[in-house]
């Protein structure tokens, strides 16, 4: 069975066996075969090879396999506020009309977006999310997607809700916690989540070293963050402040191991990110979403350099023009000219498949990996050509 997207065609093999050939496969951003072809069998991928077209399979075309995009981080419940609230003003005041826009349209008409915004991802050949819900409102909606990968439920303040780890029946998509920010959680909201999602075995998202104002607070205990706290008769005086940075704070915390993902890192250096390396944390960034809210990129290359293999990921329509990785991808080879294109797609299929816990079953098309994946039908004459276009989505 096969499903297209504008000239994306997603591919579930849902036969007992199947071959699927084309011109290219992508079985790593680093392994491309010419001329291959895709064995499937009980919904996985079994072997991958060099192909003679004209035998048995199904031919489909001169473009390429290659497997599905995954968009580490992103938050569907705001779909219905894209090109609603500005970027003008900054990222506190950025915040402050967020709420009191969602807030104003209701829960149907945010549901609503966030089943358009579901259609939009997968229209982009993403078949991999981890998303984001402060409100809980796209559990269901992400569960019975078809979509593989992580809801998060996001809390934040200093006392835990009640959550259900329960996924999907089919065991594609898991539900875990997430704390919002190390400013924006209390140090015991934030352990008691973790652990709670430790104990699954679960990945535990996290917004880390966003803005300037998150950086400053923790950094000194004081500025505009601090004064928002007191107003709003928050008692941060037990926290464990000041820190070295974000990072440092929460690795005092004890949040920072290989199942914690850290989203953003728009404002870290050298021993923050040795922290996150040696700790085995896995990292997503957002590049068209910082740039539009914070008039800033993350350091992509120097996390690459330095050993941290970061997913990609869109964050909102409330920041963001599209959902789509296609867009991300064309956004990071543009803007990053000394990145490779191998680690660009890398880092939308196997590195984003990492930071979710899903390496076993996304990202590549080595054998036992699921047998849904992509036919691109793009037209190149070399491998290193043939990423260049899939990145531009020519």
């Amino acid at each position: 069975m096969s499903q297209r997207f504008k000239g994306c065609e997603i591919i579930q093999s849902t036969r007992a066996s199947s071959v699927h050939r084309a011109g290219w496969v992508m079985v790593t951003p680093w392994k491309i075969i010419e001329n291959g072809y895709v064995r499937v069998e009980n919904n996985r991928v079994v072997e991958v090879g060099t192909s003679v077209f004209g035998t048995h399979g199904i031919d489909h075309g001169a473009g390429v396999l290659m497997p599905g995009f995954v968009n580490a981080h992103l938050h569907l419940e705001l779909s219905a506020l894209k090109g609603a609230v500005s970027f003008d003003k900054g990222f506190q005041a950025w915040v402050g009309e967020l709420l009191v826009k969602r807030g104003a349209l209701g829960e149907s008409a945010l549901k609503n977006a966030a089943r358009t915004g579901v259609d939009q991802v997968m229209a982009s050949g993403t078949l991999g999310v981890g998303d984001i819900s402060t409100l809980g409102i796209t559990r269901e909606l992400v569960v019975n997607s078809g979509l593989s990968g992580v809801w998060f439920q996001e809390m934040l303040g200093s006392t835990p809700g009640p959550f259900e780890f329960a996924g999907d029946a089919r065991g594609k998509l898991n539900c875990s916690l997430a704390g919002h920010a190390p400013h924006t959680s209390s140090p015991e909201l934030l352990a008691r989540l973790k652990e709670r999602a430790t104990a699954n075995r679960l990945p535990f998202s996290i917004h880390v070293a966003e803005s300037s104002d998150e950086s400053r607070f923790l950094e000194t205990g004081r500025g505009d963050w601090a004064d928002f706290l007191t107003e709003r008769a928050i008692d941060f005086s037990s926290w464990p402040l000041p820190a070295v940075s974000p990072v440092d704070y929460l690795d005092r915390l004890g949040i920072l191991d290989p199942l914690t993902v850290a989203v953003h890192l728009l404002r870290v250096n050298d021993r923050d990110i040795d922290i996150l390396k040696g700790r085995g944390v896995k990292t997503v960034v957002c590049p068209r979403s910082n740039r539009n809210l914070h008039k800033r990129l993350p350091d992509i290359k120097r996390l690459l350099d330095r050993g941290l293999t970061p997913g990609l990921g869109t964050d909102s329509l409330a920041s963001n023009d599209s959902l789509s990785i296609f867009d991300e991808m064309a956004f990071v080879g543009g803007n990053y000219p000394g990145i490779a294109p191998s680690d660009i797609l890398a880092m939308a299929t196997v590195y984003g498949a990492g930071a979710l816990g899903l390496a076993e079953r996304m990202g590549t098309l080595l054998p036992g990996r699921a047998g849904d994946f992509l036919y691109l039908p793009v037209a190149a004459s070399t491998s290193e050509t043939l990423l260049e276009n899939i990145i531009r989505h020519e």
